[in-house]
């Protein structure tokens, strides 16, 4: 199989969230995943999405977020970008706050994508905004389509 692009630009709204989760199972159908890849790809997409219009586009309407999923033989790359400033990616780690914390509301985003995904990196965008790139190798537990 080589690479396929799909891309998908939407308004800062939640209510597009599930469509993004309609992608990632299409995208992801017949490519050599477990269901437990699967739900972890599906997650953390959302959560990158979801970060990207509220902290990147601080859910402005005229803001778009753009999500590029690179479907190739082993592995699944889906870039998420946004209008916002961006931050430190690096230094965020350094500070990561304590995921069990279950008293604090907001956090646990980039902890939850970090350990589901097998590669996390942020990237300031020229122009302006901020780029998450979830990688995701393929783990050899997917089934044998029936159709």
């Amino acid at each position: 199989m080589a690479e396929e692009t799909f891309v998908l630009e939407f308004p800062s709204s939640y209510k597009w969230l599930n469509m993004i989760d309609l992608m990632c199972t299409e995208i992801t159908a017949g490519m050599d995943f477990s269901k437990d890849a699967l739900n972890e790809i599906s997650i953390s997409v959302i959560e990158a999405c979801t970060n990207a219009l509220e902290h990147g586009n601080r859910c402005c309407p005229d803001c778009d977020v753009k999500a590029v999923f690179r479907r190739r033989p082993d592995r699944l790359v889906v870039e998420v970008t946004d209008c916002g400033e961006g931050f430190d990616f690096k230094d965020y780690l350094k500070h990561i706050p304590d995921p069990s914390d279950i008293h604090k509301k907001r956090g646990r985003g980039i902890f939850i994508m970090k350990a589901m995904m097998d590669s996390l990196d942020y990237v300031k965008v020229e122009k302006g905004g901020m780029k998450v790139i979830l990688e995701k190798m393929t783990d050899g537990g997917g089934e044998e389509d029936d159709d």
